[in-house]
């Protein structure tokens, strides 16, 4: 399954930022392919801020949270740090690592609505904008983050471990806290 999500966040990776940025890339080097200009790491262990690690940390808070509060976003991306310091790796790898973030645990590829970015309503384009700067404001390593480690929608899941969070708080449509 790792397999499966490393090559959806492969693609990711080669996507424009943007609809019709692959233009303003052609239009940069007309020599090169866009597969040449944006090329996959091999190895998301870097711990170095790069737009790689910020588009998985996107999508991974994105395909999360698009629907909640910006506090439910912030909250998602304070979970990813808190991971990340927890277990003495990268944020990327937080995101990839199997059963921890279901819009990765049976992903073959990047959603088509995601890819394309058309066809948005207001709501995704807003949702998207924040999910980028929030991933950026962690790799950057500026900010405070609250202690966070799990979280899930009750309406979708009922986790065996949900009894052994503390700090409980609802956001939005998600429960956060903490296990020690």
């Amino acid at each position: 399954m790792m397999n499966t999500r490393r090559t959806a966040a492969t693609a990711l990776l080669s996507l424009p930022m943007i609809s019709g940025a692959a233009k303003v890339i052609e239009f940069e080097s007309q020599t090169q392919e866009v597969d040449e200009v944006r090329k996959a790491p091999v190895s998301f262990n870097s711990g170095q801020i790069s737009e790689d690690a910020v588009r998985i940390i996107s999508y991974t808070i994105y395909a999360e949270a698009r629907g909640e509060p910006f506090s439910g976003k912030k909250a998602v991306a304070a979970v990813i740090h808190t991971r990340s310091q927890l277990h003495k790796i990268s944020m990327p790898e937080v995101c990839l690592q199997e059963k921890q973030f279901s819009c990765w645990n049976s992903i073959s590829s990047v959603p088509a609505y995601y890819a394309a970015g058309t066809g948005l309503r207001q709501a995704d384009v807003k949702a998207r904008s924040d999910c980028y700067g929030l991933a950026w404001l962690l790799v950057a390593g500026f900010v405070k983050w609250d202690y966070l480690t799990h979280f899930y929608n009750p309406d979708k899941a009922s986790p065996s471990w949900r009894s052994n969070m503390r700090g409980v708080q609802s956001i939005g449509k998600h429960v956060f806290g903490y296990i020690n």
